[in-house]
């Protein structure tokens, strides 16, 4: 009857634990959080918003399961991995909070900080009001949220911009009435001779010309280009179409229009011989002109004796057309620059936040920090400029080491100003740049973008711009220009030079 009883009590117990588990696993949430964003990032580094907005994802515990959702938060956030870790929430705990929402939540503790590290979790209840397990904890960072907490100064390398302008040639027409005025809407035929010298070999040879309203060109009877804007010249290249002798330019205009209206033509012609000689011809009152004209007018042999003398209306920027354009020159070389540093101290926490327009890339040590490319991205530079956060402190070591930066042009410095339509430039590229390095030890220190920086334009990337590509010279590449210890005797000091007008953005 003994071992009967301990049987029965022994069933009773399995029963009473199987219940118990049974319980147990019945209470445990139905949802967890998971993938938690700021700012709609994973873990981001420079938030620059006051109030960043915090988001996770619900995944049921049992896939199987229909019908979980979300009935309330909490989010804790803290100063420190191990603080958040420990529910020590000394920036914010928001409690909980009878919510469904998951997306955007409002971070609404305490005021945080320039470079502030901030440690958060979070837990959920289901539609049962049983809580979840916290969440692994994210990470975020602020960015330089105050202009006072910028320390670097704007640095690069200002030029003078060449203007494009065509000067030294003159408008010329037919003559009658005011053609600068009012002209009949008809075709004018224009011719002129000129000489290259006995066995010249042409190098190069480049017509500029514009037309109001529309022109065919030819030279020596070949057809060299045509074109219809006035207010850019056309640039033809007709090297291959001249010959040592005797030479012909001949130029067909048409005015468009159903009543009378300006009218002229506008031409220089720029020759440079194998032995560097140069020859130029322009529009002027030497031109042969005519209102018709019999076929092969365009050869070489047509003679034009009987056509009139052209009218020189007046010279190249002159009313109605005012500055006329020629081939826009936008090839920029990047810019590299560099700066040595010591790091005595072992170190915590190391940021480097950088503005490097238009486009950028940062290096330690000779390498590339972060996989961005055409960064920062494009804007009104008028209104905001990006800046881009980065972690760097594994790229740091004890002793010396060097900060390296390549400036691309983007749209700061814009690929053309009028063709294919008008585009503003901003000026040359420029560079504001920290890193600012916290030690374990509690101390910290700055290496800001200064006139102290070195720079070179003689680099492989020879010009760079979103309409004609890169250019890339490898007998020009720079080794370890981005290491400690580079010779950089060569290279030039930075240029202080103007801030943006726009203000600062986080990218």
């Amino acid at each position: 009857m003994a071992c009967a009883g301990a049987r029965w009590r022994l069933r009773r117990a399995v029963r009473f634990l199987g219940v118990w588990a049974l319980g147990v696993v019945c209470a445990a949430a139905s949802l967890h959080p998971v993938q938690l964003r700021c700012e709609h990032l994973e873990d981001p580094a420079g938030i620059d918003v006051a109030e960043p907005r915090l988001s996770w994802v619900l995944e049921p515990v049992d896939p199987a399961v229909r019908g979980a959702r979300q009935t309330g938060y909490q989010v804790q956030v803290a100063s420190a991995a191990d603080r958040v870790a420990n529910g020590q929430a000394d920036c914010w705990d928001s409690g909980r909070v009878a919510s469904d929402q998951s997306v955007l939540v409002r971070y609404a503790g305490q005021r945080l900080g320039s470079g502030q590290e901030c440690y958060w979790r979070v837990r959920v209840w289901d539609e049962r009001g049983e809580a979840s397990d916290w969440s692994p904890p994210a990470r975020w960072t602020m960015g330089l949220l105050r202009a006072e907490d910028w320390r670097g100064a704007w640095i690069g390398k200002d030029e003078t911009a060449g203007s494009t302008a065509i000067a030294g040639t003159s408008w010329i027409w037919y003559p009658e009435g005011d053609p600068a005025t009012a002209a009949p809407a008809e075709e004018r035929f224009f011719r002129q001779r000129f000489e290259l010298a006995k066995d010249t070999t042409v190098r190069s040879a480049r017509l500029l010309i514009a037309a109001d309203n529309e022109f065919v060109a030819y030279v020596n009877g070949r057809l060299a280009g045509q074109g219809g804007n006035f207010k850019v010249a056309a640039e033809l290249d007709v090297a291959g179409l001249l010959a040592s002798g005797t030479n012909v330019l001949a130029v067909k205009v048409r005015n468009v229009g159903t009543a009378p209206n300006p009218a002229g033509l506008l031409a220089r012609l720029e020759v440079v011989a194998a032995t560097g000689e140069r020859a130029e011809l322009v529009t002027d009152e030497t031109w042969r002109t005519t209102r018709v004209t019999g076929t092969g007018w365009e050869r070489p042999d047509y003679n034009h004796g009987g056509w009139q003398r052209a009218r020189v209306l007046g010279p190249a920027g002159m009313a109605p057309w005012g500055e006329i354009s020629g081939p826009e020159d936008r090839r920029l070389a990047a810019r590299y620059l560099r700066k040595e540093f010591s790091v005595e101290k072992k170190v915590r926490r190391a940021t480097a936040y950088v503005s490097g327009l238009g486009w950028s890339e940062l290096y330690l040590n000779g390498r590339k920090v972060g996989d961005h490319v055409l960064s920062p991205g494009l804007t009104d530079y008028a209104k905001r400029v990006f800046y881009v956060t980065h972690d760097v402190t594994h790229a740091l070591r004890r002793g010396n080491n060097c900060v390296g930066m390549i400036l691309g042009n983007g749209r700061f410095f814009a690929p053309r100003l009028t063709v294919p339509t008008e585009t503003r430039t901003f000026g040359f590229p420029k560079l504001r740049c920290q890193l600012h390095l916290q030690y374990v030890d509690g101390t910290e220190q700055v290496v800001a973008s200064d006139g102290t920086w070195r720079l070179t334009a003689q680099g492989p990337i020879t010009a760079n711009n979103e309409y004609d590509g890169e250019e890339y010279d490898a007998r020009r590449e720079l080794g370890t220009w981005a290491e400690p210890g580079f010779d950089d005797g060569a290279w030039e000091t930075a240029q202080t030079v103007a801030a943006p007008p726009g203000g600062w953005w986080r990218r």
